[in-house]
């Protein structure tokens, strides 16, 4: 990448720039909360589907968790791990089949909410190993893997995730009021309100587009009635949960996304 921009381009920043830090913080604030939706969104199917009730603020937690630390370690690279590029890492909804899959079968024995979970952490974190030996002959295979095939499996995995979105623009999964006008006039205006944002000619609020869309769509919803806090308010402070639960959720998930972070080399760009 040449580091002489042009001046009429809309790149924001070059290889080499450094935002200030207002600008910073803002542009991480609105990337974790483009996120965060995104992160939570599978553990809350798989708890509601497989009836978890009270496990589900577990998921989320250590959905949350996991994303942070396994995003740290890919940005600022921990030995061999990680590309050191800001690359943010979460949960997916590529696994759900399978997950609910081994949920049911559980659950259609018998088996309780501590049984679910275990069967659950128990296959994620083998298949993690499974991940990390193929991943060792990915390298071998990029010869196959041509620009054609690569765009292809984007354009596939972006064309997945527009069902995701128009669900939760649409009220979420499993919503009542699923499809209903105040719900398809709530995200519709935030979507809007973010595309027109990110036309202006200001920088500073052209890169603060989400962030200021979420913020409008939340203030929109409170005036709609539709936030709760009774939950929020009923909710303890600090919770603690099983340190040794936790650890093996931590490592078992940090070694299924272990693959993702060494399996291709990444190269930086270079100037030109």
């Amino acid at each position: 990448m040449s580091e002489n921009v042009p001046a009429n381009t809309d790149l924001l920043y070059r290889l080499h720039d450094r935002p200030t830090p207002i600008k910073a913080f803002l542009g991480a604030i609105q990337h974790v909360l483009a996120a965060f939706v995104g992160i939570i969104t599978p553990s809350l199917i798989i708890g509601g589907t497989l009836g978890l009730g009270e496990h589900i603020p577990y998921l989320l937690s250590m959905s949350l968790i996991v994303s942070g630390v396994a995003t740290f370690i890919q940005t600022r690279k921990v030995g061999p791990v990680g590309s050191g590029l800001m690359a943010l890492q979460g949960t997916s909804f590529g696994f759900l089949a399978a997950v609910l899959t081994a949920g049911f079968v559980v659950k259609n024995r018998g088996g309780g909410p501590e049984e679910i979970l275990s069967v659950i952490f128990g296959v994620s974190f083998l298949g993690a190993f499974v991940e990390i030996f193929l991943s060792q002959f990915i390298t071998k295979l990029k010869s196959f893997m041509s620009p054609i095939v690569t765009g292809c499996v984007i354009v596939t995995i972006g064309l997945s995730l527009t069902k995701v979105g128009l669900t939760d623009l649409a009220g979420g999964f499993g919503a009542e009021d699923f499809g209903s006008i105040p719900n398809l006039l709530l995200g519709g205006g935030v979507l809007v309100s973010v595309v027109l944002i990110s036309i202006i000619n200001n920088k500073v609020i052209r890169s603060s587009a989400i962030f200021i869309g979420l913020m409008l769509g939340l203030i929109a919803a409170v005036f709609m009635g539709r936030i709760d806090f009774s939950l929020v308010s009923e909710a303890a402070f600090l919770r603690c949960q099983s340190l040794l639960s936790m650890a093996l959720v931590l490592i078992g998930r940090l070694l299924f996304l272990l693959p993702l972070c060494t399996s291709l080399p990444v190269s930086r760009p270079q100037a030109i």
